[in-house]
């Protein structure tokens, strides 16, 4: 059997410089084949793993770029929520402060109408004197107060006409019951301005003291006992 000859194939590398040597190899076709197709297999594999690696890359950044989005959402919520908290906050001191004031409004106001009902009042309406030694009627405390005609007898707390006593030849007595224990009586000849029943606030006119008719006996029952006006009394007037 023949051998074949094999064709050989120089390649010269020629340098830029003439100075340089120019260098050449000489291989058959196969090996240079062979070689090509090696220098193109590295090639594809390094093409394919850069288009992997950049792939990756971007894909990396794409989730990164997504974290960020999502951190900054986050971001966004979580300054909307303490705002909601400080503006939920406020709302709950306002409403606080506006529950504790109405709380002292009522609170004031059930005192106000507790001290209504205490007859701490003068019971006339402008100017009158008191005998200091005149202190009792029917031998119990009272004040007996001196005014001019013209001059209003009035209710000195808020109550209820208990009874009305008398006639005008002997005097009108008449009694107020305050709901609370206290009770006043006034005492004068003059025709009474209310009646049995009515209800009476503060300064309710009650006698309208007449010229001959300028005296006054007042007197305060605390439960059942009497006790002196004027340990109760503002006679400030």
């Amino acid at each position: 059997m023949e051998k074949k000859d094999r064709t050989h194939y120089k390649v010269l590398i020629v340098p830029e410089h003439e100075r340089n040597e120019t260098k050449q190899f000489s291989a058959s076709l196969e090996v240079f084949v062979v070689f090509f197709g090696a220098i193109t297999l590295l090639m594809i594999a390094a093409l394919t793993y850069c288009y992997l690696l950049t792939g990756e890359r971007n894909t990396s950044n794409k989730r990164m770029k997504s974290y960020q989005v999502q951190s900054e959402e986050l971001a966004r919520q979580n300054t909307d929520l303490m705002k909601e908290n400080k503006e939920l906050k406020e709302k709950v001191t306002i409403l606080s402060d506006t529950v504790n004031n109405k709380v002292h409004q009522e609170e004031r106001r059930e005192a106000e109408k507790i001290q209504s009902y205490i007859p701490t009042g003068f019971p006339m309406k402008g100017a009158a004197s008191y005998n200091e030694e005149e202190k009792e009627l029917d031998g119990n405390p009272a004040v007996i107060f001196q005014a001019s005609a013209g001059t209003s007898v009035v209710a000195t707390a808020n109550g209820t006409v208990s009874s009305i006593a008398g006639s005008t030849e002997a005097g009108y007595i008449i009694m107020i019951d305050h709901s609370n224990g206290y009770y006043t009586v006034y005492r004068n000849n003059a025709e009474p301005r209310v009646k049995e029943g009515d209800s009476v606030t503060v300064e309710t006119t009650l006698f309208h003291i007449e010229t001959g008719n300028e005296t006054l006996g007042y007197q305060i029952i605390q439960e059942t006992k009497f006790i002196d006006p004027l340990s109760l009394m503002d006679i400030s007037g």
